[in-house]
């Protein structure tokens, strides 16, 4: 494993069959880095522009469920309102509240009614994410290397990867900085499921390895699933599994990287009226499992949580808008 000086946070075993195991740390005993490291210097200048004032265009409209936004450049999906099947009944299903850091439980299964949104077709980028520090409005990722790579945030050639190692405020910020937020946890589910309660993005069919980026042959894990080989031991560029898009074309739902949202972690049935949503929540809730765990863990109604401090090397984050 690549070592660095910065603080990092205690890691713990991850489970190598049952889902009631700890697989991150989550309590409130996890070390929280005291110092960030150096920014990255901007590297940007706005040109002035004689006799006139520079216009702001918040995003290109392509069609109306797809823009591209003009800040960051990230492609985003609009979500249509109405209800939609939120948890689920699977048996597979975390059903108890257990506070030993496991998954939080997903049941009983609801409908929930949501206002239309949009949010990112893509998990944030390490490319993206560096418009931000540039631009002085976000701070580096705690440490720049992954799992697998010695130098990951900041080298081009992982530019289209999904950003890592940032805490929940940071991903919060970035998300302000580009004109959005972060999603809510039923957001989140409906963009990665649809409404008709599926168990993964595609639908309920078998995952396979063209579908999501999880431990499989590749990945470093104990847990490593030998019967399968996505390609990668590490994260993944975005959009690498077309096969794995949600009803809505919204892509990487399941597995690469675990997802911040604005939720704290409140028993179901979810009710949308914003107290599930705190400035300064004391955890918050994770969607979508990283490559670092195995199928039971990209269901797409599974849910985790953390502390906001927390960050880690399966650990990323998209954001979401009403506007």
């Amino acid at each position: 494993m690549i070592l660095s000086a910065c603080s990092t946070p205690i890691l713990t075993p991850e489970p190598t069959q049952k889902p009631s195991s700890t697989v991150e740390p989550t309590k409130e005993e996890i070390i929280a880095p005291t110092s960030l490291p150096t920014l990255m210097p901007s590297e940007t200048t706005v040109p002035a522009t004689p006799m006139m004032e520079p216009t702001v265009v918040p995003t290109e409209v392509i069609d109306p469920n797809f823009r591209i936004s003009a800040k960051d450049k990230s492609e985003q999906i609009f979500i249509p309102a109405g209800e939609f099947i939120m948890g689920t009944q699977d048996k597979d299903a975390q059903y108890i509240l257990d506070d030993n850091g496991v998954a939080y439980p997903e049941v009983p299964m609801h409908t929930v009614y949501l206002d239309g949104f949009w949010i990112d077709k893509y998990e944030v980028t390490n490319g993206r994410y560096a418009l931000c520090v540039a631009d002085g409005a976000c701070t580096a990722p705690w440490v720049n290397f992954s799992n697998t790579r010695e130098e990951y945030y900041g080298n081009p050639e992982f530019d289209n990867y999904p950003v890592i190692m940032v805490d929940w405020w940071q991903a919060s910020t970035y998300c302000e900085w580009a004109g959005g937020r972060l999603p809510t946890e039923a957001e989140w589910e409906k963009a990665a499921r649809g409404t008709d309660g599926r168990r993964y993005p595609w639908g309920n069919d078998p995952i396979t390895e063209n579908k999501a980026n999880f431990c499989d042959v590749n990945c470093t894990r104990e847990h490593a699933n030998p019967a399968f080989d996505d390609g990668f031991a590490d994260t993944a560029p975005v959009g690498s599994y077309p096969n794995g898009a949600s009803p809505y074309g919204v892509m990487d739902m399941a597995g690469n990287v675990w997802e911040w949202t604005s939720s704290i972690p409140v028993l179901y049935p979810y009710v949308p009226d914003g107290s599930r949503e705190p400035e300064d929540g004391y955890k918050y809730i994770w969607r979508g499992g990283p490559w670092s765990n195995g199928i039971w863990w990209i269901r797409s109604s599974l849910r985790y949580r953390s502390v906001p401090k927390y960050w880690y090397e399966n650990l990323g984050f998209r954001c979401a808008s009403t506007d």
